[in-house]
């Protein structure tokens, strides 16, 4: 009997840590038209300047987050310094990424990958062709389901992306604010298993729009 109790609890545990996520209060998904997602950043003549604040591994920084739509979901994505000193600088890819540099503090591959995985996430541009049901008809927003990732639209703007990973949220992209031409200019970023948090404000003078 103990041996029964044992493994059944064992069963129970490793069922519930590989469940899927949940959207709260999902009751389901269904196919959607397709549905044009995440545009912000797409046209390769415009180069976004953000004022960032940056907390990753107990590490504090302040300084200007550029982002260079390089081609169809290619984005060079550089953090300098208020001093001048570039702390990391890569070239992200729907298949990979090429890091041109990046401080002593952020030069570690678990670092470089969930940095990598941020800003791929915040930048891409995804076609939808799914999207959360729930139960109560009188849910305002619609939801759309790409992958891992779900889009939360507000008037037709996306304003959060959600990405899980297993039965958890692993990342949270809020847009909090856009300009006339629907330019996002201010960008909450919160990492849901490490400790990494980007406060982001667009700096319209450096940038080019």
């Amino acid at each position: 009997m103990n041996r029964f109790l044992t493994c059944s609890f064992f069963l129970l545990l490793f069922l519930a840590s590989c469940g899927t996520y949940r959207y709260p209060n999902a009751s389901g998904i269904r196919e959607s038209a397709t549905q044009e997602l995440n545009n912000y950043y797409i046209d390769t003549t415009q180069t976004f300047v953000y004022r960032a604040k940056l907390h990753a591994f107990k590490k504090e920084m302040n300084g200007s987050l550029m982002i260079k739509t390089l081609g169809r979901n290619e984005h060079r994505v550089a953090l300098v310094s208020d001093f001048g000193q570039t702390l990391f600088d890569v070239s992200i890819s729907p298949d990979g990424h090429e890091l041109h540099y990046a401080m002593h503090d952020l030069n570690k591959r678990r670092v470089v990958r969930e940095i990598v995985d941020i800003f791929r996430t915040m930048t891409t541009q995804r076609h939808a062709t799914s999207a959360v049901m729930f139960a109560n008809q009188q849910h305002y927003y619609p939801v759309y389901v790409v992958d891992n990732n779900y889009y939360v639209l507000k008037e037709r703007k996306v304003e959060r992306i959600q990405q899980a990973k297993g039965a958890k949220a692993y990342l949270a992209i809020v847009y909090q604010g856009w300009n006339a031409e629907d330019i996002p200019t201010s960008i909450a970023i919160e990492h849901k298993k490490y400790p990494i948090t980007i406060d982001l404000a667009l700096d319209v003078n450096q940038s080019i729009l």
